[in-house]
């Protein structure tokens, strides 16, 4: 059996979670509808073949679809089809009770209702559209008849449960937009300090397109290319070796494809015309469903080991984002940093040479400076930049 890529599996789980959610609102809502539909066969004194459809509808349909979406190879788009299933059953039973006006209201409002939410306006035409087609199919077969009266009490409860029911969805559709925002939030502040460590760093950090065509590339590639070596949508790999620009635009289309992190040796050309040897990390970045892969580049001169150790502190003296030269020097790998404490951060200023442990154990005295910045969303963050006593360090420039 071939192997779903990564993206594909990320996004087939997602769609089983928005089925196992709709699964749970469904089976509610249509148990709320068997009370009330049956309350309406019992007062009619409607027999044995009326409350076998009803509870094959309202009892046992639910987690037929359920089933149906969870197996299928695209569960979200199974559950897209499943809230048309629901349109046209409930526009098959509210002809089958004869068009009561409350019943269908409160039909009519909640599948359109969801397919809005699920599909936008032309959803919920279609929505309206099947609907519409359930209740002419049993107009076909058995015929019309209306009785818009219903009990007060069968009344009340559809006038309660479509209100309740719009308040739920509104409810669900107010945390996600709470979600939504607080991930738009945190991607901003990542952002921010994404772009503190890389455009202080000595390594080449850029994002690309998976066509290998400039989004981002940070300051530390001025020193070796010209601004139009680097416009936007400019192809990334123009100043490589042949040889080397084929096989990045290889691995580039590998990582964007699987997921899977490449890394190739490459030669750059800067603008004086010299030969640079580098060592480049390929890393596919998350994106939304339908848009093109990004993927980051993080190129290093080799051999590896040069440039200062960075880290991005948030005001609580806890560890935000390093660098690899931070991980080289200190012995934490990013995951092992980040969360610990990176004290002195009122030192800010000039280098100080300080005595420092590594993860072994071992003891080093470095070079260190702090720098205070303040993020895209106001808050304050500190540069650490880090050296070894026999390296120099120069402190970024523009502290506060």
């Amino acid at each position: 059996m071939a192997k779903i890529p990564t993206s594909e599996h990320g996004a087939a789980e997602s769609g089983r979670r928005l089925v196992r959610r709709n699964h749970a609102v469904r089976t509610a809502a249509y148990a709320y509808c068997f009370l009330v539909v049956g309350l309406i066969g019992w007062e009619r004194q409607f027999g044995a073949p009326f409350w076998g459809a009803l509870a094959a509808s309202y009892l046992v349909l639910p987690h037929v679809l359920a089933m149906y979406a969870l197996g299928s190879r695209d569960p979200r788009q199974a559950e897209t089809r499943n809230i048309f299933a629901d349109a046209m059953l409930f526009g098959l039973w509210t002809a089958a009770l004869h068009f009561p006006t409350w019943i269908a209201y409160a039909a009519v409002a909640s599948v359109m209702l969801n397919a809005i939410i699920a599909r936008g306006v032309l959803g919920a035409l279609v929505s309206l559209s099947l609907f519409s087609a359930g209740a002419a199919l049993w107009v076909a077969v058995f015929g019309f008849e209306r009785w818009p009266l219903t009990s007060d009490l069968v009344s009340a409860l559809c006038f309660f449960g479509a209100l309740g029911y719009t308040l739920s969805v509104g409810m669900v559709v107010n945390a996600q937009w709470r979600r939504l925002m607080s991930a738009r939030d945190d991607l901003r502040a990542g952002e921010a300090r994404y772009r503190l460590i890389t455009e202080h760093a000595a390594d080449l950090i850029a994002i690309v397109d998976q066509d290998a065509r400039w989004l981002y590339s940070s300051p530390s590639y001025e020193r070796l290319l010209d601004d139009a070596d680097l416009h936007p949508g400019a192809d990334a790999f123009r100043r490589l070796h042949p040889q080397d620009a084929d096989r990045a635009r290889a691995a580039v289309l590998r990582t964007a494809g699987s997921g899977t992190d490449q890394e190739l040796s490459v030669r750059l050309t800067d603008r004086a015309g010299r030969s640079r040897d580098y060592r480049m990390r390929v890393h596919r970045l998350e994106a939304e469903s339908g848009l093109k892969a990004r993927l980051l580049l993080v190129s290093q001169a080799a051999p590896a080991g040069g440039g200062e150790a960075l880290a991005i502190v948030g005001a609580d003296g806890m560890v935000e984002a390093v660098n690899d030269a931070y991980t080289r020097l200190t012995g934490y790998a990013p995951e092992e940093a980040i969360g610990r404490p990176e004290g002195g951060l009122l030192d800010v200023g000039s280098a100080r040479l300080v005595l420092r442990r590594r993860k072994n154990g071992e003891s080093y005295r470095a070079w260190r400076s702090v720098r205070a910045l303040r993020d895209a969303a106001g808050g304050k963050l500190y540069v650490i930049a880090l050296a070894p006593e026999n390296a120099g360090l120069s402190l970024p420039s523009g502290g506060e």
